[in-house]
């Protein structure tokens, strides 16, 4: 039962990406890095439009290894397995709101390879701030101010 109950769980999990290229556009900047945290790089892609890369999430199981007797114990081949999933978010910015985000996904599991990125985007849909902004709120100078 708690094979099946963890397999739920990252198939829901991997639905958050999804979900988030959706619902997270339109958001502001400033709510968008409360609930997404500091990206790691920023670049300028065109007056006023940014593209934040944020921190890889990566994680990784143990090895497990063990002999498996085969032929009466004639031959004992080891098997081990191990898994690893990662996932890096970037998001283009426009106008200060979240115009698109985009996931790069690895998996070594048979489940999706988004479930490992549901983490970056979980708390901005579960919990989404509403910042009022003042009228005269500029974005593009904050995200130049922060990368030089």
């Amino acid at each position: 039962m708690g094979f099946v109950a963890a397999l739920l769980t990252l198939a829901g999990c991997s639905a958050l990406p999804g979900r988030a290229r959706h619902d997270l556009v339109g958001m502001t900047l400033p709510d968008f890095l409360a609930c997404a945290g500091q990206p790691t790089e920023r670049m300028r892609i065109a007056p006023r439009q940014w593209a934040l890369t944020f921190p890889t999430n990566n994680w990784s199981t143990p090895s497990l290894s063990g002999a498996v007797p085969l032929l009466g114990d004639l031959v004992k081949p080891t098997v081990s397995a191990s898994a690893s999933e990662s996932c890096r978010m970037t998001a283009r910015i426009r106008d200060g709101r979240v115009a698109s985000i985009h996931f790069v996904a690895t998996s070594s599991l048979t489940t999706s390879a988004s479930a490992a990125c549901a983490p970056l985007v979980r708390d901005c849909l579960l919990y989404p701030d509403h910042t009022m902004l003042p009228a005269d709120y500029d974005a593009d100078a904050y995200l130049q101010k922060g990368s030089s």
